[in-house]
């Protein structure tokens, strides 16, 4: 029996996102038995509203959770999740698009014994999908704890992915550290000690908004609360990790930021492997290329 998707969207204040979102979901994604869970974070402007009318078209497959305060994301997802009534989890970012039909093949890799599938690729735009600025290529197949730690451009920091809603059960949830700076980073952290099975599905990519207003961007400008958050997101994967990266972490309060540059190596000695950062522009790849091979 194929089994049904709970589509999990926090939104804040994205009144002018939320609709293209939640409509992307219905372009071939949405099966029988699945159901769409929109979670208001106490939004300031008209994204209830929103929320709502899009309940109304699409009833009874939309609902709308209102919490009376704002909770922050990591929160808000566990609130959505916690309702679901699905076996299977998607995140859908309020700002982010899927593509039609992307979820057949993440669904394939559930059904065929992985806890969580990602997709290969994101393609990052500002505010036309037809127009991508850049992309993440992913390394395919199995993401391991190595991959994790070898960089960022892996589907760690993304969190835009489908997983058994036990496998979210077994960890506990989201971390709820903040309003949701790494957040995802942190959850795919909690899967991957747990012995998750995470397999990045080749051939299938996400579109992800672009925007220096996005939640992580805004709460990145906070470097004291990141070291703080990010340091208790690297507390239990330590006794993993080998005897000079853990030493690495100690001394150096911004190792998360240093990924790309200095990479974690686990307890075997073992070293994942990062993507790859593809710009649709010539020139910004060639700037790209030039930086990494200067290391600045």
């Amino acid at each position: 029996m194929r089994q049904t998707v709970s589509f999990v969207i926090p939104a804040y204040n994205a009144e002018s996102m939320l609709a293209d979102a939640v409509e992307s979901i219905f372009v071939g994604n949405f099966e029988e038995g699945d159901e769409v869970i929109v979670v208001n974070d106490a939004s300031k402007d008209g994204t209830l509203a929103v929320a709502n009318e899009l309940a109304q078209k699409h009833a009874p497959h939309v609902r709308v959770i209102n919490n009376p305060e704002n909770k922050g994301c990591p929160a808000s997802r566990n609130v959505g999740i916690r309702e679901a009534k699905s076996d299977f989890i998607f995140n859908l970012d309020a700002d982010n698009i899927l593509k039609p039909t992307s979820i057949i093949a993440l669904r394939q890799a559930l059904a065929d014994g992985a806890d969580v599938a990602a997709f290969g690729e994101y393609e990052y735009f500002t505010t036309s999908t037809n127009i991508v600025t850049h992309r993440w290529v992913c390394k395919s197949g199995v993401f391991t704890l190595a991959d994790l730690f070898a960089g960022i451009i892996n589907q760690g920091p993304g969190g835009n992915f489908l997983y058994r809603k036990v496998a979210w059960e077994r960890i506990g949830g989201y971390w709820e550290y903040g309003k949701g700076l790494h957040e995802a980073w942190g959850f795919s952290l909690k899967l991957l000690i747990n012995g998750a099975r995470f397999i990045v599905v080749p051939g299938t990519s996400y579109l992800h908004r672009y925007s220096h207003q996005s939640l992580f961007v805004r709460e990145s400008k906070k470097p004291n609360e990141e070291r703080e958050i990010t340091a208790k997101f690297i507390e239990p994967a330590l006794p993993l990790l080998s005897p000079e990266s853990r030493a690495y972490v100690a001394t150096n309060p911004d190792w998360h930021r240093d990924l790309p540059k200095h990479s974690l190596l686990l307890a075997d000695g073992s070293h994942g492997v990062d993507g790859i950062l593809v710009y649709s522009s010539p020139i910004k790849q060639a700037l790209h290329r030039l930086k990494t091979a200067l290391r600045i």
